[in-house]
C-alpha cells in the first residue's frame, strides 16, 4: 500500500502499525459532509427514481413475478463482480437440479451464486419478522454466502483474525489498501452498526452509501465482503422503507464502471473526497432504479399479454403462466408442486405453451424434460 497517497489533515481515519505493516483504520461514522448543489441534486434525482420504482408495486397484484427474476438477476450480476462467468440462466438451472458448468471452478462459481439468492431472500424474511439490523444478522448473513463453497474455509460468519491486502498494485503483489487491523474488526463493526440503526445523520441514500463505504473499508471477513457489502446495500433499502422489496441491485452497474467504484472508495480513504463517492453511488442507485423499473413494466406488459391469451383456458394453464415469471426455468414436477396442481394437468398445459411458443423444451427429451421462458429471459437477463 502506497502509504505516501494518504493525507493526514484529510482523510477520514489514521494509518496504524499492525504486525510491522500500516494499515488504514477509518474513523467512525459519520464525517462532516457539505450539503453541496451537486449532491442535492444527485439525491433528489435518485429518490424520485427509487420513488418510482416503489409506486410500481402498488399495480402489481403478484410481486413475485418480477420479485424472482430481479434477485437471480442480481446474484449473476453480484458474482460477475468478483471475476466469475456465472450467468442468469446457470443460477435457475442449477435451482432445477442441473450439471451447470463442465469445470469444478465454474460449479463453484455458481454455487455461491446461488448462496446469494438464499442470502438476500433470507435477509429480507428475518427484517419483515422483526429482527434486528445487528450484528449477528450480519454474520449468519455471511455464513450463507460462504457456506459450503470455496469460502468456507475462511471462517464464514466470524470476523478475520489476521491482517489482509485488498487488490494489487502494479502487478508486484503488493495490495493496493490494507484495511482495519483484525484486533480493531469488532469495535469497528460496533460503531457501524450503532450507526445504522440509529437511522443515521444525513439523508437515507447518503447514509447509505457511508455505510457501504465504512464495511468495505473495514472489510471486517477473511473472504466475501464484496458479496455481503453489495447485498447490505438491498436490505437497508427495505429496512430504511425507501423500497418495499428488494427491487433493486447496485452490482452490474458497479461491475461496469468497475475503476471507478474502486478509485472513488479509495480516494475517501486516502483524502477524504467524500463527494465524488457520494456522487458516484447516487448515480448507481438512480441508473439502476431506472432499469429496473423499465424491466419491470416490460414484464408486467408481457404478463398482461399472456393473461389475455389465455383468458379463456383453464385455470390450471392460467396458473402456470404466472408461474412461468417466477420460474423461468423449470419441470413439470416443479411447476405441479408449487402450483399443487398433479402432474397431468401441469404437463397437458405445458403442451399447450410449448406449442405456442411461450415455453421451450431444452433437453431434446421425453422424459425428464425441462424448459424456458424465453421471453421472461429475454427481458431479465440484459438487465
Amino acid at each position: 500500500m502506497d502509504t505516501t497517497a494518504f493525507d493526514s489533515e484529510c482523510s477520514p481515519g489514521d494509518l496504524v502499525n499492525a504486525d510491522g505493516r500500516l494499515a488504514f483504520d477509518p474513523d467512525p461514522l459519520p464525517p462532516d459532509l457539505d450539503a453541496t448543489h451537486d449532491l442535492l441534486d444527485a439525491n433528489g434525482e435518485a429518490m424520485y427514481a427509487l420513488g418510482r420504482l416503489a409506486d410500481l408495486e402498488r399495480t402489481i397484484d403478484t410481486p413475485r413475478i418480477i420479485l424472482s427474476p430481479f434477485i437471480h438477476r442480481e446474484a449473476a450480476s453480484s458474482s460477475r463482480v468478483e471475476g466469475t462467468r456465472v450467468t442468469l440462466s446457470d443460477i435457475y438451472r442449477h435451482d432445477l437440479g442441473e450439471e451447470v458448468a463442465q469445470s469444478s471452478h465454474d460449479r463453484a462459481d455458481i454455487a455461491e451464486a446461488a448462496n446469494y439468492v438464499e442470502a438476500i431472500s433470507d435477509g429480507i424474511t428475518a427484517l419483515e419478522a422483526g429482527e434486528a439490523f445487528d450484528e449477528a444478522l450480519i454474520q449468519r448473513l455471511h455464513r450463507q454466502l460462504l457456506g459450503g463453497v470455496r469460502g468456507e474455509s475462511k471462517q464464514p460468519g466470524e470476523y478475520r483474525d489476521r491482517l489482509v491486502g485488498v487488490g494489487a498494485n502494479d502487478g508486484a503483489g503488493e495490495p493496493s489498501f490494507i484495511p482495519t487491523p483484525a484486533s480493531n474488526v469488532p469495535f469497528q463493526m460496533r460503531f457501524l452498526v450503532q450507526y445504522l440503526r440509529q437511522g443515521g445523520q444525513y439523508a437515507p441514500l447518503i447514509d447509505i452509501a457511508l455505510v457501504h463505504y465504512q464495511f468495505e473499508t473495514i472489510h471486517p471477513f477473511l473472504d466475501g465482503n464484496g458479496r455481503l457489502g453489495r447485498l447490505l446495500i438491498v436490505l437497508l433499502l427495505y429496512e430504511w422503507e425507501l423500497l418495499p422489496g428488494p427491487y433493486l441491485y447496485l452490482s452490474a452497474y458497479f461491475n461496469a464502471n468497475r475503476d471507478e467504484y474502486v478509485d472513488t472508495l479509495l480516494a475517501v480513504s486516502q483524502r477524504g473526497v467524500w463527494e465524488e463517492w457520494l456522487l458516484f453511488f447516487l448515480d448507481a442507485l438512480r441508473t439502476q432504479a431506472e432499469a429496473a423499473y423499465d424491466a419491470a413494466r416490460e414484464l408486467l406488459t408481457l404478463r398482461d399479454r399472456y393473461r389475455d391469451q389465455y383468458r379463456d383456458a383453464g385455470p390450471v394453464l392460467r396458473e402456470l403462466v404466472e408461474y412461468l415469471f417466477e420460474r423461468p426455468y423449470l419441470t413439470v414436477q416443479l411447476a405441479a408442486d408449487g402450483l399443487d396442481r398433479t402432474e397431468a394437468a401441469v404437463n397437458e398445459a405445458m403442451n399447450r405453451l410449448e406449442a405456442d411458443g411461450v415455453v421451450a423444451e431444452t433437453t431434446g427429451k421425453q422424459r425428464y424434460r425441462r424448459f424456458q421462458a424465453r421471453g421472461v429471459l429475454d427481458i431479465v437477463e440484459p438487465y
